[in-house]
């Protein structure tokens, strides 16, 4: 399998930043366009990204400004959604994509909420939408506990240490995860910080977007009632930000009319989709959905 990495220039109000995305698979396959969580990059889709290059698939995963890879942006202000979607587009562009409906999307809490505002206007490139443990709203609770998670400073004397706070913050809602995979995780989600130890491989900056554009006060229904391509949304059964309700009325309205719904009993916010099940319930939604 085939594995590059990639980048081009977004615009953003204090000049260009670079982005970079992880590109697996033969140039010529149907494109994956996979986009992380708000606080994830690339490297999280690197234990399903196999599976899709054997369906055929050439999968792309960026790092959103101020995750991982790409660049922090010089403007805090810019860490919106407005932001990430003219990113996306240029992705999409750089990429050759020019019809609609002629690419797929994977898209983690934050970068489901962009699939499906990308999805529910007209000429959408999405043709199939795989949405993960996110829906149209989130509860105001949820918002409130990753503000208060994301608005804080961390230092770890090293990634060992990091890789276990993230065990004892993420392990329930991640699901079933290896140590193997633990590693992986901690590795390409820590960046080393001056004068000594690592922090997390995103912007703490990212988190004032809760302060000037809350995602409970975005009313992405709208966009939910005008799309029209078929749907998978991954449920975790303990998650605290895509709730029983929440799908009930996501079934009722727009997407919802050709939405599939695999749910998770032993994950919260957010299935890790490296566990063998959850890559298996994609590819099998894939290989049977048109």
């Amino acid at each position: 399998m085939s594995y590059s990495e990639g980048y081009f220039y977004g615009l953003d109000s204090a000049g260009f930043h670079k982005l970079v995305y992880s590109d697996w698979g033969a140039k010529d396959g149907r494109l994956m366009i996979c986009v992380h969580g708000l606080t994830g990059n690339g490297f999280d889709f690197d234990y399903i990204a196999p599976a899709l290059v054997e369906k055929g698939y050439r999968v792309i995963a960026i790092d959103l400004p101020g995750r991982g890879r790409s660049d922090f942006l010089k403007n805090p202000l810019d860490y919106n959604y407005a932001q990430y979607c003219h990113d996306l587009a240029g992705l999409l562009a750089h990429l050759g994509v020019n019809k609609p409906g002629s690419v797929d999307w994977l898209g983690v809490s934050l970068g489901g909420l962009l699939g499906m505002r990308l999805a529910g206007i007209p000429f959408s490139p999405i043709g199939r939408l795989i949405l993960n443990d996110v829906g149209p709203e989130v509860p105001q609770p949820a918002l409130d506990f990753i503000y208060d998670v994301i608005s804080r400073s961390y230092r770890f004397d090293d990634i060992a240490a990091l890789q276990q706070r993230m065990r004892e913050t993420r392990g329930l809602s991640w699901g079933p995860i290896t140590d193997e995979q633990w590693r992986h995780m901690a590795q390409h989600n820590a960046r080393p910080l001056e004068g000594g130890g690592v922090t997390y491989a995103y912007d703490p900056k990212i988190a004032v977007i809760f302060e000037t554009q809350p995602i409970g006060e975005l009313d992405l229904w709208p966009f939910w009632d005008h799309i029209k391509c078929p749907v998978l949304t991954l449920h975790g059964g303990q998650s605290f930000l895509l709730t029983q309700e929440i799908i009930e009325k996501m079934r009722k309205r727009g997407g919802g009319k050709k939405m599939d719904v695999i749910s998770f009993p032993d994950c919260g916010h957010v299935p890790s989709l490296m566990a063998p099940n959850q890559i298996t319930a994609v590819t099998d939604w894939l290989d049977k959905t048109p």
